[in-house]
């Protein structure tokens, strides 16, 4: 079902307001079609304060539902012939998988010993937390958790992984 409705700009409203001079603007009288879903998810938006400099407030989205921190698992004490395909394969059995990302070493690429995988939903996520932490993988006893809300783009500083 479709509903409609209209809005002013909220950048026109501000300036017709803030200068009497500019004229005010004339509300149409056809309405907009605009769609709505059930099934969507809604991310939180922060508000910060603006900078001295600036006069409107910056706004952050939280991640996407790609990037989730309730799909995507931490695993830790794989060995360094561990690769990023026979982890997604390994942990498909338990959904379906949509990344796989072996963390490494900036400068030589070697593997740090870590992974994180992201599943298309979180039911995959905790079955596989469940199944596979501190169980046997490629000859180590590996360590799997719901991965920790953070950077995911490398930004933190990652020492490899001691046996």
């Amino acid at each position: 079902m479709a509903l409609f409705g209209w809005s002013l700009s909220s950048f026109s409203l501000l300036q017709s307001h803030k200068h009497s001079s500019i004229p005010k603007p004339s509300i149409s009288k056809t309405l907009i079609p605009v769609s709505t879903t059930t099934n969507r998810k809604i991310h939180p938006v922060s508000i910060s304060s603006a900078s001295p400099g600036l006069r409107y407030p910056c706004l952050r989205c939280c991640a996407t539902d790609d990037e989730s921190s309730s799909t995507r698992i931490f695993i830790k004490g794989l060995p360094q012939s561990t690769c990023e395909g026979s982890l997604k394969k390994a942990f498909s059995q338990f959904g379906e998988v949509s990344k796989v990302r072996i963390k490494r070493n900036k400068i030589s690429s070697q593997p740090l010993g870590f992974a994180f995988a992201w599943f298309t939903t979180e039911e995959s996520a905790q079955l596989a937390v469940k199944m596979m932490d501190g169980k046997f993988f490629h000859g180590r006893f590996v360590f799997v958790k719901i991965a920790k809300p953070g950077p995911s783009k490398g930004h933190v500083k990652a020492a490899p992984y001691k046996f």
